[in-house]
């Protein structure tokens, strides 16, 4: 990042195509102070003088993990009874896009 963080209709864009966000001319030119108010905060982090400060984001935990090994399925009966709706071993639920059925 440059020492004088500034953003401009074209940082807007650019940022905003990155995160596919279909913004209009004037919703960039309206997020431009935004943007420039929250790289004005990362500036301010950057000039902190940290030198001896230990890094606090993983804190000594250790990556816990168990075998992947496969085992046996539970049986589907018991919790297809309790479906309101079952076709074929499967939950049949209503439709959640394009109809009730």
């Amino acid at each position: 990042m440059s020492n004088n963080p500034s953003s401009t209709p074209s940082h807007v864009r650019e940022t905003a195509d990155l995160a596919r966000l279909g913004l209009t001319d004037e919703e960039c030119a309206r997020l431009e102070p935004e943007l420039d108010k929250i790289l004005d905060h990362f500036k301010a982090l950057q000039e902190l003088d940290l030198e001896g400060v230990e890094g606090t984001a993983t804190g000594g935990l250790q990556d816990v993990t168990r075998p992947d090994e496969p085992e046996a399925s539970m049986d589907p009966e018991p919790l297809l009874e309790q479906a309101p709706r079952a076709v074929d071993e499967h939950y049949q639920v209503p439709r959640a896009v394009g109809g009730t059925e």
